[in-house]
């Protein structure tokens, strides 16, 4: 039998997208709701965002094993699978994304891609606030993105609830803690099964593809 052993699942670029992205789309649902420091942040930390979805895009290509985006495609049965394993209370230890909570990673991923690209062709009611293409766009194409941006607003209020409420159903549910290793990068792992085998990419390996990131996103949004 293995006893419970320490081990490295989430590497360092994993964990600052998960809470930088947190914190920043709640701070824009807060601003747009609110109307609080929209002038001032909404439109800077929108162009944030996007350079948040556009560095995991790439970390899905070059970074860690776990990290990989083909990874989150598990077939529709797998998902329900472990769905009907949650139910079940018997949700087993896994070194990455479950097969559920890989295309929850892939639909935020679009959903909030689609908030950030949508939001650089708007502006405000007044236009004192214009997105970084905002002046390239014709009015049609302005207005569509506009009201785009508004209805995926809402929904992701919808996932975020969805999202948060699974974290709890897994926490008090379940017993399992989702949280502390998006935190910590580690589990106790206690399966009578050995760990899976994973590859975790070296820290330093993020700051040329951030950088790479930056340069494209600041390209875009006038940034420099």
């Amino acid at each position: 039998m293995i006893r419970s052993q320490l081990i490295h699942i989430w590497d360092i670029w994993i964990r600052l997208f998960h809470w930088t992205l947190a914190a920043s789309v709640g701070f824009l649902l807060y601003s747009g709701l609110t109307g609080n420091l929209f002038f001032d942040w909404h439109k800077d930390v929108g162009e944030f965002v996007l350079l948040l979805i556009i560095f995991r895009l790439v970390w899905g290509l070059v970074g860690s094993s776990n990290a990989s985006l083909s990874g989150l495609l598990k077939s529709p049965r797998e998902g329900f699978q472990h769905i009907k394993q949650l139910a079940r209370r018997q949700v087993p230890q896994e070194r990455e994304h479950n097969a559920a909570g890989g295309w929850a990673v892939l639909a935020m991923i679009l959903i909030i891609g689609t908030q950030a690209v949508t939001g650089l062709f708007i502006a405000d009611e007044d236009e004192f606030v214009e997105g970084a293409l905002y002046a390239n766009a014709s009015a049609d194409l302005a207005d569509l993105m506009y009201r785009i941006h508004h209805i995926n607003a809402d929904i992701i209020k919808i996932i975020l609830i969805l999202h948060i409420g699974m974290i709890l159903i897994y926490a008090l549910y379940s017993k399992r803690n989702l949280v502390l290793p998006m935190i910590t990068g580690k589990i106790h792992w206690t399966s009578q099964e050995q760990p899976p085998t994973i590859f975790i990419r070296q820290w330093w390996v993020g700051v040329p593809v951030l950088l790479a990131c930056i340069a494209i996103v600041g390209r875009i949004t006038g940034w420099y």
